[in-house]
C-alpha cells in the first residue's frame, strides 16, 4: 500500500520548532489520534512500533500525528545533561504537557476532526493522559504500559523490584533439578546476591504490604525524598477528571513488564474500586507475554489490533 505521509511543523512560546510526522488516510473517517514518544525516545519508537502503528490505523481512516516533543528527537531545544534516569520522573509528571496541548490545538484546528483521541506508551501514556484532563476536546486515551508509580533514580538503580525478583527465582526454580547448577552453586560459581536478593525482596513483599499513596513530608511540610516506589497522584488526578467528565480509556498493559505489576498492585488493587460508577468508560486489556516494547512482533500484532478495533468502536459512540 501507498502510504500518505508528509511532514509538519510548528513552533512553542519560546520560538522552539516542534517537528512531526502526519499519516493522511484516502478516506477520513473524522478522526484524529496523536502519538506521544515513550520517555524520551522520538517519534518512530522501539522497533518502530509507533510507525507500524500509525500506518494501521491510516489504513482504517484514522489520521495519525507522530510528533517530537520539544527536547527529543528532530525537536529543538535540549534536556538537561544527565542520566535519562534523572528525567523519568519529571516525564510521568507532565513534563511534556504544554508542548502536547500546543501540538493538539494545532492539529485541531487544521485538521477540524470529529473525535481527538490520544496514544502513549510508558511516559506518552502519562503524557496523553495529562494533556487530555488539561484539554476537553480529547475524546479518549489509549494509555499503553505506562508507570502509575514515581521512583528517585537512586532507588530504582540500587533496589530489586519485586517483579525482577520474580522473573529471576523463576529462573533458579527451573534449574532446581539440574546438577550442573547445583555444581555452580556449591562452588560459588552462583550469584549469591541475585539469589538471596530475590528471595528477600519476595518474602518482603509478601509481609511488607502496601506503599502508601501519599508521599511522606518533610520537617518543613515539603515533600520529602522519594526513596520508593510512590503511587503517582498526578495520573490519579487526571484519570478522576477524564471518567468524571465522560471520556474514555483503554489501559494496554503488557503481561512481562514491571509497569504492569505496580498498575496492578497500586492502582487496580486499591483505587479502581473507587471508580465502580465509572466502570463503563474505561477498560484494560492484558497483551500476555508481551514486555514493556512489545518487542515481539505477534505480540506488537496484538497491540496493534486492539488498539485499531477499540479506537473505531470509540468513533461509533
Amino acid at each position: 500500500m501507498n502510504y500518505s505521509e508528509r511532514t509538519f511543523s510548528l513552533k512553542d512560546t519560546r520560538g522552539q520548532a516542534i517537528y512531526g510526522v502526519i499519516h493522511e488516510p484516502e478516506r477520513p473517517n473524522g478522526g484524529l489520534v496523536v502519538f506521544f514518544n515513550i520517555g524520551l525516545h522520538y517519534r518512530v519508537s522501539h522497533s518502530r512500533l509507533f510507525v507500524l502503528q500509525g500506518r494501521h490505523l491510516q489504513e482504517a481512516g484514522f489520521t495519525v500525528a507522530r510528533a517530537d516533543t520539544t527536547r527529543i528527537g528532530y525537536s529543538h531545544g535540549e534536556m538537561p545533561i544527565g542520566r535519562a534516569i534523572d528525567s523519568f520522573d519529571a516525564v510521568q509528571t507532565g513534563l511534556f504537557k504544554e508542548d502536547a496541548l500546543l501540538i493538539i490545538r494545532h492539529l485541531r484546528d487544521k485538521y477540524q476532526p470529529g473525535k481527538i483521541f490520544l496514544y502513549g506508551l510508558c511516559g506518552g501514556a502519562l503524557t496523553a493522559v495529562i494533556a487530555a484532563a488539561l484539554d476537553k476536546s480529547v475524546d479518549g486515551v489509549i494509555f499503553i504500559a505506562g508507570p502509575v508509580t514515581i521512583t528517585s533514580p537512586e532507588y530504582e538503580l540500587s533496589t530489586l523490584h519485586p517483579h525482577e525478583a520474580g522473573n529471576l527465582l523463576a529462573g533458579y526454580m527451573q534449574r532446581l533439578f539440574s546438577p550442573k547448577s547445583w555444581g555452580r552453586f556449591l562452588t560459588g560459581r552462583t550469584s549469591y546476591k541475585d539469589l538471596f536478593g530475590s528471595i528477600r525482596v519476595k518474602v518482603g513483599e509478601k509481609f511488607g504490604g502496601w506503599k502508601s499513596a501519599e508521599p511522606a513530608a518533610g520537617g518543613d511540610g515539603s515533600p520529602a525524598e522519594n526513596k520508593g516506589d510512590l503511587f503517582n497522584n498526578v495520573f490519579l488526578e487526571a484519570f478522576d477528571d477524564i471518567m468524571r467528565s465522560g471520556r474514555r480509556l483503554l489501559f494496554v498493559m503488557p503481561e512481562n513488564d514491571r509497569a504492569t505489576y505496580d498498575f496492578d498492585k497500586m492502582f487496580v488493587k486499591h483505587v479502581l474500586p473507587r471508580y465502580e460508577p465509572f466502570e463503563k468508560y474505561y477498560r484494560i486489556v492484558r497483551i500476555p507475554q508481551a514486555d514493556h516494547t512489545f518487542s515481539l512482533p505477534h505480540r506488537a500484532r496484538e497491540l496493534l489490533d486492539t488498539s485499531r478495533d477499540c479506537l473505531l468502536s470509540w468513533m461509533e459512540r
